[in-house]
């Protein structure tokens, strides 16, 4: 799947296409009916297939001053969209000018931007200036250029609509199986280990550390967990959060692995939370803090059956 960054001006890509609109965090299990449906009118017009959407999130742009805590960070979601056989993922730059265009400033631009077969947009779809467009006037404008329009319905599980902020909620309150529900998939982690402070290997817990560039959807905190790494799926104790004992800086979630000794620095981990056992807390003294994640590591244990070593 291809990456395109393109302003959202004239003609920027050649060919016919069917294209579906909106953000995508999470990409879950109404985002892959959208992309399902995709596929499927792709074949039909013979046309290229991609997803439209914006970078930065608007709600980073809009409400700066509001915590914007992403399912997943881009690298992942790109991962999961270039899963369905999309062709190409089309990211237009979103700023407070964009933000300004009215709903008919953004259709003309739209229409200008990429030679369109049909539209997707999910069911919640609202665009233009204080989101005053609405499916309906986009599905008129799409009529009057010849290009098809279609609003895919909600996807519902156990009576609810799936949506990003459901899953966020649940993420938060550390339903990770519900969560999972909504998601299509086990919610989790992942990214390159690098080497941190190494104050796990002093206290002898060693951990693989996996930083993150963006705020993660759960509280910070210890969790039991379980850890994809080299194939195989190991039962693990970590801490997401700032290492607030040592002063830490930057947001890192770092997995002590049952039955590992490796260091595996460079290598692709994979963090599934599945219990959360307590908030992270600075702690006054190592010692404190090395009886904490004895305890916390016991704990662990006892949840999957693991006899103490």
């Amino acid at each position: 799947m291809k990456l395109l960054y393109k302003p959202f001006s004239n003609r920027q890509f050649e060919g016919d296409w069917v294209v579906m609109v909106g953000n995508f965090d999470g990409f879950h299990l109404g985002h892959q009916a959208l992309a399902h449906q995709l596929t499927l009118d792709q074949k039909e017009f013979a046309a290229s297939s991609a997803i439209l959407t914006f970078d930065p999130h608007p709600k980073q742009v809009l409400q700066p001053e509001v915590p914007f805590y992403q399912i997943y960070p881009n690298e992942t979601k790109w991962e999961l969209i270039e899963q369905t056989g999309i062709d190409a993922c089309l990211i237009a730059p979103f700023s407070h000018q964009f933000a300004g265009l009215s709903a008919t400033e953004f259709m003309d631009r739209l229409f200008r931007y990429i030679r369109l077969k049909k539209v997707l947009v999910g069911y919640d779809f609202n665009f233009g200036k204080g989101r005053e467009g609405s499916a309906q006037m986009f599905e008129l404008q799409c009529q009057k250029n010849g290009v098809q329009f279609e609003m895919v319905a909600p996807v519902r599980h156990k009576g609810f609509t799936v949506s990003s902020t459901l899953i966020r909620r649940l993420l938060f309150e550390a339903e990770f199986k519900e969560a999972a529900h909504f998601l299509g998939r086990r919610w989790s982690i992942a990214g390159e280990v690098t080497q941190g402070m190494r104050k796990g290997h002093e206290l002898g817990f060693p951990t693989l550390n996996l930083p993150s560039e963006v705020l993660l959807p759960i509280k910070l905190g210890v969790y039991v967990c379980e850890v994809l790494f080299k194939g195989t799926l190991y039962p693990a104790v970590c801490n997401v959060g700032y290492k607030p004992t040592f002063e830490g800086k930057h947001l890192v979630a770092e997995a002590h692995l049952f039955g590992f000794s490796e260091e595996g620095y460079g290598e692709h981990a994979e963090i599934f939370p599945v219990h959360f056992l307590r908030e992270e807390k600075k702690f006054t003294s190592l010692e404190l803090l090395s009886s904490q994640i004895q305890q916390d590591a016991a704990q662990a244990r006892a949840y999957f059956g693991i006899p103490m070593s």
